[in-house]
This record gives C-alpha cells, sequence and structure tokens, in this order.
C-alpha cells in the first residue's frame, strides 16, 4: 500500500467517525445483526474500447482503416475482470468492520447470525408453524437486522500499447491500469416484522496504474481483512463507508432495547455493558413480550404486545454485563425486555 493511499483511506475513515460520533451523542449503542450480503451486480463484463489513432473495431490498431505502424499511434484493449471467490461475503465481513468504527452499533457475533439463519431454514421448509417460527434477530435480541446488496460492480483492466511519436525508431510503450468501481445498497429491517426501517447507497471509485500482477494480487483471497491496497480493495471499502454513513444521516430512531440474562439472589443480570452505553444509576423499564400477533389471513408479523412489569436501576457496569436492582415491581425473569425509561 503506498503512502499516498494510506492517508486517503486514513482521512476517510476519520471524518467518517468524526461524523457518527458527532451523531451519536451519548445514547446506547444500536445492536444489529449483519446478514449475508448478496450479490446481483457480479457479472462478468467484456468490452474493448479505442483511443484517439485505433481503427474501427474488429481491425488493428494504427492509422485509420486499420494501416499498422505509423507512428504516434496506440491502441488499448480492456477486459473486464471477475469477482475474487467469497467477495460478497468479504463486504459482509468488512461491513461489520465498518460499522463498529462508527460507534453507533454494537455488532452481533457470526456464529449466532448463522444459527438464525438454520432456524430460519427449519421455518421456511415448513417444519415449525409462523407463530413458533424463531423470529428473525429475536435469539440475539437485536434491535435491527442490516443486509446488502451489490448493485454496482465493474472491475476492468486496461492495456495500453503501440508505437510513440518522437521517440526511437521501432520503440515501443505500454501500461497497465486497473480501475474499480463497486455500489452497494444497504438496508436497516425491524427484526420482528422484517419490514424496512430505511435504505442507503454507497459508491466508490478507485484506479492504479502499474504491472497487472500487482494491481489485483491482493484480490485473490478476498476477506474482511483484505486492505485498500488494490483498486477493488479501496472501492469497496469506500463504497460501504459512504453507505453507512448515508445510512446514519436518514435513519430514523430505533428505540434501545436489552434482556434479562438471569437474576440470582435478587440481583438483575443485564446483557449490555458500558459499550452498549450502561451507566451506574440508568433506569431501565422491564416488560414481558406477548405471544407475536400474525395477520390470520396475509400471515404477516405485526409485532408483539409488551406488559410493563416494573423498574430496575443499574448498580454495576462490568465489561460484557452490568447488574441491577429492582425498585419497582416484580415476576420478572430471564429474556425480559429492557427499555430505557426515557428514550
Amino acid at each position: 500500500m503506498t503512502v499516498r493511499t494510506i492517508v486517503a483511506v486514513a482521512t476517510i475513515m476519520v471524518a467518517f467517525a468524526a461524523s457518527a460520533g458527532a451523531q451519536a451523542g451519548q445514547g446506547q449503542k444500536l445492536r444489529v445483526g449483519v446478514l449475508d450480503m448478496s450479490g446481483s451486480a457480479l457479472k462478468m463484463q467484456t468490452a474493448t474500447s479505442g483511443m484517439p489513432g485505433q481503427g474501427p473495431p474488429g481491425m488493428p490498431g494504427g492509422m485509420p482503416g486499420g494501416m499498422p505502424g505509423a507512428p504516434g499511434t496506440v491502441t488499448t484493449t480492456t477486459i473486464a475482470i471477475a469477482p475474487p471467490a467469497e467477495f460478497a461475503r468479504g463486504l459482509t465481513e468488512m461491513l461489520g468492520t465498518v460499522l463498529l468504527k462508527t460507534n453507533r452499533f454494537t455488532v452481533l457475533e457470526r456464529a449466532a447470525m448463522m444459527q438464525i439463519d438454520q432456524e430460519q431454514a427449519l421455518a421456511a421448509a415448513g417444519k415449525t408453524t409462523k407463530e413458533s417460527a424463531a423470529k428473525l434477530g429475536g435469539m440475539l435480541g437485536a434491535q435491527a437486522l442490516i443486509t446488502g446488496d451489490i448493485t454496482g460492480f465493474a472491475y476492468n483492466q486496461s492495456t495500453m500499447g503501440g508505437k510513440a511519436s518522437g521517440l526511437l525508431p521501432g520503440l515501443t510503450v505500454s501500461s497497465t491500469k486497473v480501475t474499480a468501481e463497486v455500489i452497494i445498497d444497504l438496508r436497516l429491517i425491524d427484526p420482528t416484522t422484517t419490514e424496512l426501517i430505511y435504505s442507503a447507497k454507497g459508491t466508490g471509485k478507485a484506479s492504479a496504474t502499474g504491472i497487472a500482477a500487482d494491481l489485483t494480487k491482493d484480490d485473490k483471497s478476498w476477506s474482511g481483512a483484505t486492505g485498500t491496497s488494490t483498486p477493488l480493495g479501496q472501492a469497496s471499502r469506500d463504497a460501504l463507508t459512504e453507505a453507512v454513513n448515508n445510512l446514519l444521516k436518514g435513519m430514523p430512531k430505533v428505540a434501545w432495547t436489552g434482556r434479562i440474562i438471569d437474576i440470582r439472589e435478587g440481583v438483575v443480570y443485564v446483557n449490555a455493558a458500558g459499550a452498549d452505553g450502561m451507566k451506574k444509576g440508568m433506569e431501565l423499564q422491564v416488560y414481558d413480550v406477548q405471544p407475536a400477533l400474525v395477520d390470520p389471513e396475509s400471515g404477516k408479523a405485526l409485532g408483539s404486545p409488551e406488559k410493563l412489569l416494573g423498574t430496575i436501576v443499574i448498580d454495576s457496569v462490568l465489561e460484557k454485563f452490568s447488574t441491577a436492582k429492582v425498585v419497582k415491581g416484580d415476576g420478572m425473569v430471564r429474556g425480559n425486555v429492557l427499555r430505557t425509561k426515557n428514550p
């Protein structure tokens, strides 16, 4: 990675983090599950284009009419490069990293998301009823789901070569340029009703000139750890950064929720810590979530009514969880939903 690339990427991420931090305030982080990104635009395209001096399509480069050998003639051949294997999965991992850098989200573990997928597969196969099927994100207490689609993809290698005017007789010149453009659409989804909350788009473009093997070598093994040393890597991260930034700018406020892990000897254990915005003295209301309401005609989930059980107050904040005491109400059990008293 060149110094110029490193500085450019650092500038983008610092500006992005500052923008996100200004919006974040001191509120709780949104707990999100990141679903696998789809790739509707991942199709290899092939094209041939010419710079001034190239003959008509299908004819050799050179003088008009395809006569080769004239001084100052340059030909350009552009071919599409196929997307790396697991490109969409790699962008999913990269999306999780970009979300964490905003300091606005708690991203749920990938292994747990795979468990959700398995539960949903059972429901889709008709092995469970709509009422009893695992709600997407429900097992994790996700407040929202984020999914995306790669709606635009162009990854091309252009080779320019020919005889240059004014240089030594017979001398030829050549260079290779790799360009990439990635367009990503992100969608924020309600985990209970699966309805769209908000959507945003991001576009990234990058190019570099040099030896083709060097410009694409890091793309052979694509993962979320892939840097921006190649045009495709830089375009991908820029597209994700812009999409997440646009998501933060326009999405409506989603109410924070947590869960009771357990209650032991009067101590209430909460599945949120300092990184989630918990503070000593914070009041949380406890709700019992009733069975989901499902429209008998459409089968669409309409949400779940909640019953207020009481109030707890955070008295200690640890690394991975917090503890609280009951100040009002009773009947609280593991799994009850927590909400801030004054959202």
